[in-house]
């Protein structure tokens, strides 16, 4: 998401600013869902995520001309799981309710630029932008272990992903009563996305190479229009990424003093954030 902050157009107060630092908090709520032909709703995840972030770009310039935002963030939660669990011994796995807990852990890097062209000073829309950024997203989700509604335990496991992107988008900026608004909102565009599960209890690990699909992201930021330096904003934001089924990746593995080879593969996926971020400007 690209930030848009308190700036300053002469005619009303608004400060035309440069290149700025902009550290922020957020809360969002995450959702995960695998789905494969014989069970639509394999798995779901929900749950809240935290993330901090620190921006240093020249987004609240108002003036006609390029603009540029580099931006960096982690974030960190533990969200439910809801899916099945699976015998890897077995040579029919029968797929089995399991419940338990996933923790996130992630951090992206986005370059951000774009160019604006001012409008009239008087309106209500100030300004549109047209927007490109390059970004790369880094996470881990780590599967709880637990057990079945029988008392069968169930081992978890870990995912690691990278996921290498660019968005290009549309930025609106509106200034009513004294508040301005920033509304984005464009297309997610896939480049490269590595995965690899690691199955700790087993001693393997296996590559897969999921197929991004293009998806959508939109956010809305709202700030007081003040003269003074330091200002605080806030900001809607939803983004979307969807993967398509991997192809299917065999590998061996030894339990209970036996040998097996079993093949797994990443079912259709789709991640949905919804959040709220507060925004510092100095």
């Amino acid at each position: 998401m690209i930030l848009l902050l308190p700036a300053d157009i002469s005619a009303v107060g608004l400060r035309v600013g440069d290149m700025a630092w902009r550290p922020y908090a957020a809360t969002e709520y995450y959702q995960w869902k695998e789905s494969i032909p014989r069970a639509p709703n394999f798995l779901t995840e929900s749950g809240p995520r935290y993330a901090l972030g620190l921006a240093y770009s020249n987004f609240t310039n108002v003036r006609r001309g390029a603009l540029i935002e580099l931006d960096a963030r982690i974030y960190n939660g533990s969200v439910a799981y809801n899916g099945n669990a699976f015998d890897l011994t077995a040579s029919a796995p029968e797929l089995k309710p399991f419940k338990t807990s996933t923790r996130y852990f992630g951090n992206t890097l986005e370059l951000k630029a774009g160019y604006r062209f001012p409008l009239s000073p008087a309106g209500l829309l100030r300004a549109v932008d047209g927007r490109f950024s390059l970004g790369s997203d880094f996470w881990q989700r780590n599967i709880g272990s637990g057990s079945l509604a029988d008392g069968t335990p169930v081992q978890g496991y870990l995912e690691t992903y990278h996921f290498l992107y660019a968005k290009a988008g549309l930025g609106l900026q509106l200034l009513t009563h004294g508040h301005g608004h920033n509304i984005h909102m464009g297309v997610k565009i896939p480049l490269r996305t590595w995965e690899t599960i690691d199955f700790n209890t087993l001693g393997a690990s296996v590559d897969l190479r999921p197929r991004a699909l293009l998806s959508y992201y939109a956010s809305w930021l709202i700030y007081p229009v003040l003269p003074q330096r330091s200002t605080f904003s806030l900001s809607l934001y939803f983004e979307q990424t969807r993967f398509s089924r991997s192809d299917t990746e065999t590998f061996t593995f030894r339990s209970g003093g036996r040998t097996y080879r079993s093949a797994v593969y990443q079912p259709d996926s789709e991640s949905t954030v919804t959040g709220l971020r507060g925004v510092w400007e100095f």
